[in-house]
């Protein structure tokens, strides 16, 4: 038996409690030391509401109104810091260590723009720490202001107009080769029964936006402004890149065009009824600009090319032929200048793509091109039309979005959210060139080659080439039959 039994309980108690006890004691003299900052009331000069644009400096004053609360401090440190020194820089200017404590006191600090998008700057005093000798120990935040927010703009840039320029020409040029290939009478016999054309819609402006509302609300919860730029993207179909991979991948070139221009022409009640709609539910506090003379300039840059290229296959046969076989290299053209010059214009957006933006957009483009696809295939439409019907649903006008957001929210935030539609688009032509890639390399090898496709090689106009009469629509369907039967005899054979 213990021989200090039973005070040994006692004893225990003791040893277990002293170290708590004095832990405690030094909490709380730790914590009366070091009481927390208080609020110091600071004016910003008028310059620090105004927005800076990326690569300018500003000088910016700033007045200190409640220093009499602070007076018991024989020094005090002036700090001024940017929370977000990556998007704008703050040196402040004035000797920090020579600063005595009075009623009212003014300061400035040089603001440099570095890139787009927002901070905040924060007015900080700290005081010395002295022992009981009054020697300085260190330092303690003493007080520090609200935060004023900073707002940079982008920089114009001459290479965004040249980029803006070049796709304009090339589209405008490609439109003209695609009117001397267009036959008028299989477009009358596709608007007279109009399978393609009806199920390309409903793709396009009902499955579409429900999607990208559906995926903005799941990935883009955190901001309405990027649920607003996934949105009016998914509400934005076609555009003349759509032509070009339709043509590229061996789709229906004239059903792609019918499309495209009827969806250019819906758009003027169908993005208002989406946007009064849907878009209520995302933006509810603003009104979504519908960029209806934007539209309006689209469908004239389409008909115009295509009513030169028609004229010419009317009235220059020779110059039609030609300038129809030069379709695919201008195509290939076309789609290198977007990968490249897009990419290299737009490598400031890299820094704005975080996680959800980009798996946001990539189920767009790729959602909308399996459901495009999968519906055509389900109504019994060829390998072409479900083709370009899969191509025309996933394929978005992301210029037209672009300008929504511009005319519809505030600097920098409209180009911040430009990053979803970018990102649309950086993402668009990836599953078209696997498909491209499948083709050279894959049905290659069961005979199907879409590189003798006649649309491709031969000339479209009647009685130009061999002394033959050459009918487009005849020679696209027989091409389109044949492509399905070797299909089927493909799918026969892997099985």
């Amino acid at each position: 038996m213990c021989p200090l039994w039973p005070l040994h309980i006692i004893l225990l108690y003791v040893l277990c409690v002293a170290p708590l006890l004095l832990m405690a004691q030094h909490v709380h003299v730790h914590a009366t030391s070091h009481e927390p900052p208080k609020h110091l009331n600071v004016a910003f000069g008028p310059e620090m509401s105004e927005k800076i644009t990326e690569g300018e400096t500003k000088t910016i004053e700033f007045h200190l109104a409640n220093m009499q609360d602070f007076d018991d401090r024989g020094f005090l440190e002036v700090e001024v810091k940017s929370i977000y020194p990556e998007i704008a820089s703050v040196q402040y200017v004035g000797n920090s260590n020579d600063f005595s404590p009075n009623t009212n006191w003014t300061g400035s600090f040089n603001l440099t723009a570095k890139f787009l998008g927002y901070s905040q700057v924060v007015v900080r005093l700290w005081g010395n720490i002295s022992n009981t000798n009054e020697q300085v120990t260190g330092k303690e935040l003493v007080a520090q202001s609200q935060l004023g927010k900073i707002s940079v703009v982008r920089h114009p840039r001459a290479i965004d107009k040249a980029f803006i320029y070049t796709i304009a020409i090339l589209v405008s040029v490609a439109f003209i080769n695609m009117g001397c290939m267009l036959d008028l009478e299989i477009v009358k016999a596709t608007l007279k029964k109009p399978i393609g054309p009806v199920i390309g819609f409903c793709c396009q402006y009902i499955f579409m936006p429900m999607c990208a509302f559906g995926l903005a609300k799941f990935f883009l919860a955190d901001s309405i402004a990027l649920q607003l730029g996934l949105f009016v993207t998914g509400c934005s179909p076609g555009g003349g890149g759509s032509n070009l991979w339709t043509y590229i991948l061996g789709g229906n070139l004239h059903l792609s065009i019918t499309m495209t221009f009827l969806s250019t022409l819906a758009a003027f009640a169908m993005m208002p009824f989406w946007t009064m709609t849907l878009g209520r539910f995302i933006y509810a506090d603003g009104h979504i600009v519908v960029p209806y003379r934007n539209i309006a300039t689209l469908a004239g840059g389409l008909v115009i090319p295509l009513m030169i290229g028609l004229a010419i296959r009317r009235f220059l046969p020779k110059v039609a032929c030609f300038l129809a076989r030069t379709l695919k290299p201008l195509a290939g053209i076309f789609v290198c200048v977007i990968a490249g010059f897009g990419i290299y214009t737009n490598l400031y957006m890299f820094k704005l793509l975080d996680t959800n933006v980009f798996l946001s957009s990539t189920c767009l483009v790729f959602f909308g091109y399996a459901f495009g696809g999968t519906i055509a295939t389900i109504m019994r439409q060829s390998w072409s039309d479900a083709l370009t019907i899969a191509v025309e649903t996933g394929i978005q006008n992301t210029g037209i979005a672009i300008f929504i957001l511009r005319v519809t929210l505030e600097q920098p935030e409209a180009d911040i959210n430009t990053v979803v539609p970018v990102a649309v688009a950086i993402m668009t032509p990836i599953p078209l060139v696997i498909v491209w890639v499948l083709q050279k390399c894959v049905l290659s090898r069961y005979g199907i080659c879409v590189d003798k496709n006649s649309v491709h090689n031969t000339c479209p106009v009647t009685g130009l080439e061999s002394g033959q009469q050459h009918n487009g629509s005849d020679s696209d369907e027989k091409f389109l039959s044949n492509n399905s039967d070797m299909l089927a005899n493909a799918a026969g054979t892997a099985s």
